[in-house]
């Protein structure tokens, strides 16, 4: 074998250990965006849980359950616990249509999921009213109002 021959081999065998490392980085970034969704995943499941965890003191269980009967039957004080419990539930499914926005597969499954507590969520009579009065007062994103009327309208 000649020096030409020997050179022409050397370039076969760098262009297969470029396609090589070619493929071990598409690899390498396919794991870490694996990775990177299963912790917003992660995330997203613990802020459903702390919310949801605020109900087990029965008091604001039951000012929950009240709440969502008539949020103007509620005192003061008592409209700024609900209230504030159906915010974090709205930022928490928030969090769910922004996951929903970076999935490729399983997105339409996720906006279904965040229609579903939205309409459970702000279904009642009670929490229509405190959404009206926040919406008044305060507001959200216009992304999350978008989607929230959507949900309920």
């Amino acid at each position: 074998m000649n020096i030409t021959e020997l050179a022409q081999l050397a370039e076969i065998v760098a262009g297969f250990g470029v396609i090589a490392s070619l493929i071990f980085v598409a690899l390498e970034i396919r794991k870490g965006t694996t990775q990177s969704k299963l912790t917003n995943w992660g995330s997203l499941v613990d802020r459903y849980n702390a919310v949801y965890a605020q109900t087990d003191d029965i008091a604001l269980a039951n000012l929950v359950a009240k709440g969502r009967r008539s949020y103007h039957d509620l005192t003061e004080g008592e409209k700024i616990s609900f209230g504030h419990y159906l915010e974090q539930l709205c930022i928490a499914n928030e969090a769910l249509l922004v996951y929903a926005q970076t999935m490729v597969h399983g997105r339409d499954d996720a906006l279904q999921v965040f229609s579903k507590q939205i309409q459970f969520h702000l279904g009642f009579k009670g929490a229509r009213e405190w959404l009206d009065d926040f919406e008044r007062q305060r507001a959200f994103p216009a992304p999350l109002k978008q989607a929230i009327h959507q949900a309920i309208d």
